[in-house]
């Protein structure tokens, strides 16, 4: 456990902005361009901007979550980090699992906090969160939900796959 402690402390030190890495920053700052640049492109039309705004913050938020991932394994794929674990009897998915929870930790908040002044323009959370509560249900919200704790689940075991077939 001391192990995984250590390393959540590494990585974190590596994506925290601020840190010798400063991982979060681009993501973040393309994130926010993308939220406010959103309606200069589409015009001032109110209500395509209503209708179209939330899930535009959505996709920003995702394509800035993935900007990192190319940075958060293949560094220490190629320099053997991954291969010193498996040595140690420590498997590929728990020490995958640890670095997402530090991408996690290290753009979540972040971007949530984020999303405060990108909301400005056209308060899009709001509008997704009041347009799929109008439709009778939750059931938009919770299906996003479900399928964010599928991956969640499936992806220590997907990149640990990953890193034992890159070995061989």
């Amino acid at each position: 456990m001391k192990v995984l402690t250590t390393l959540l402390r590494r990585d974190l030190a590596h994506l925290l902005p601020g840190a010798r890495g400063g991982g979060t920053m681009l993501p973040l700052l393309f994130f926010l361009a993308v939220a406010m640049l959103y309606p200069f492109a589409v015009g001032p039309d109110a209500r395509l901007l209503a209708a179209t705004g939330g899930g535009i913050i959505w996709v920003a938020a995702l394509l800035a979550a993935i900007l990192p991932l190319d940075r958060l394994l293949a560094p220490d794929v190629e320099s053997g980090f991954f291969d010193q674990w498996a040595l140690r009897g420590i498997s590929e998915e728990l020490v995958v699992a640890v670095r997402l929870l530090a991408h996690w930790i290290s753009f979540g908040p972040f971007v949530m906090l984020a999303a405060l002044p990108a909301s400005a323009l056209v308060v899009p959370l709001l509008i997704f969160g009041a347009g799929s509560l109008s439709t009778g249900g939750e059931g938009g919200i919770a299906l996003t939900g479900a399928i964010s704790l599928l991956l969640v689940a499936i992806a220590p075991f997907a990149g640990g796959a990953a890193i034992r077939a890159s070995r061989e």
